[in-house]
């Protein structure tokens, strides 16, 4: 401000302002399975819709890495076989080196595959 008023104080400096006391609430309410039902429902009789995916790619337990570079779409064309057959990636990618071992007719490198996978 000019000439040299000064403004007048609102009092929030003199003592710290609980929020707790004002809106009454000690504790966050727990969320129980039936309030959480019940808040989807009216949000989907509003148009809200849930943001969650319906199902999650499941991830590999396995713990040794097979990389390398790929084709654009071919990642994406394996991944959607793996979710198909229900199979993590890497699951799908044993069965793939099994079936071409068979097609192949190696009989050796099918006993060491063997071998791998018990």
């Amino acid at each position: 401000m000019s000439n040299g008023q000064q403004r007048t104080s609102l009092g929030l400096d003199d003592e710290p302002i609980d929020l707790e006391e004002l809106t009454g609430a000690r504790q966050k309410p727990a969320l129980t399975p039936e309030k959480q039902k019940a808040i989807f429902k009216a949000g989907e009789k509003t148009g809200f819709v849930s943001r969650q995916p319906t199902r999650r790619r499941k991830v590999s337990p396995y713990t040794a890495q097979f990389g390398g570079r790929c084709r654009e779409g071919i990642k994406q064309l394996f991944q959607d076989i793996a979710e198909r057959l229900d199979l993590y990636d890497n699951q799908a990618l044993e069965l793939a080196i099994l079936a071409l071992i068979e097609k192949e007719g190696y009989t050796d490198l099918k006993k060491k595959y063997e071998e791998i996978v018990k």
